[in-house]
């Protein structure tokens, strides 16, 4: 392989690499911010819940409840806004026991804050969505499939 082919390769996989988890320029994007808290059915806060949208993460460490359950996360997304949140347990059985993972419909709560520029940027959006009640999973470790009557 020459240097110029080696070169042109490298170059190719960083650039791939940036796209993959950051907007580039050129590419259409919106900002997007979510805050919530996240409770067990006691209304108990649960930490260390993460949060994505369901074509993509929020960015490094800003997609995860806090030790009040609270989560403020902010990130950018091609082309436009998740349209529905997944919230899920990662670590077991810490803070709290397990929990089913919980899909929750964007419709009508999200909000523009900021319009676009009319090429590349489509604006900033926001979301607030109050308590999000986290189910326990049943003591055989079975999940539910599918969005419950409470998120739709």
């Amino acid at each position: 392989m020459t240097m110029k082919r080696l070169i042109y390769f490298l170059l190719g996989l960083f650039g791939v690499t940036m796209a993959s988890c950051r907007v580039e320029y050129g590419a259409p994007h919106v900002d997007f911010r979510l805050t919530a808290r996240v409770v067990d059915e006691q209304g108990t806060p649960i930490q260390g819940i993460l949060v994505r949208g369901n074509y993509g993460h929020f960015g490094a460490n800003t997609g995860y409840s806090d030790y009040l359950g609270n989560i403020d996360a902010q990130g950018g997304y091609m082309s436009s806004c998740p349209d529905r949140l997944i919230f899920e347990d990662i670590d077991g059985e810490l803070n709290g026991g397990e929990f089913e993972q919980q899909e929750v419909s964007l419709a009508g709560r999200v909000v523009q804050t900021e319009n676009g520029s009319g090429e590349w940027y489509g604006g900033a959006f926001e979301a607030e969505l109050g308590d999000v009640v986290m189910k326990r999973k049943d003591k055989d470790g079975a999940e539910p499939h599918g969005e419950t009557d409470e998120n739709r």
